[in-house]
């Protein structure tokens, strides 16, 4: 009989150091890195919600602060994924420090598709770079 993924059961809510462990050391390691941030900066607290989505279907870390959606992290065994949603008015805020950023984000952010206004942006986050990449979105977010 298959083991089920742990991430993919809805019938079993994780607890977040399930989530953490669900993840290899390196993809830990980064995971660590960006939920301080949104911890420390925000002053908000992760929220594990499953989600139904097509897109990215399975357990979630949420992140919101007064309501609104600061980003949603989706664990994977080699790394993880964050949805950031930004505004369309940040896109020349973000070609101008486009030297910051790695090359696939801003192919990511040229390729996005506008919805009302706003990009939203799936981000593979499998290295250093790519953490500080979204750190900088977020911050940008909030300006």
């Amino acid at each position: 009989m298959a083991e089920k993924d742990l991430i993919q059961d809805p019938g079993f809510t994780p607890a977040y150091d399930q989530i953490y462990n669900y993840m290899n050391k390196t993809a830990q390691a980064h995971w660590q890195d960006l939920n301080s941030f949104i911890q420390e900066k925000y002053k908000a607290s992760p929220k594990i919600m499953y989600s139904k989505c097509s897109a990215k279907p399975g357990w979630n870390v949420k992140y919101n602060k007064s309501g609104k959606s600061i980003c949603t992290l989706y664990p994977e065994k080699d790394g993880f994924v964050a949805l950031v949603v930004i505004t369309l008015d940040l896109i020349p805020v973000i070609e101008a420090m486009s030297s910051r950023f790695e090359t696939d984000v801003l192919a990511l952010i040229s390729s996005a598709r506008p919805f009302n206004g706003t990009l939203w942006l799936m981000i593979q986050v499998n290295r250093a770079a790519v953490v500080d990449n979204v750190k900088d979105l977020l911050l940008l977010k909030r300006r």
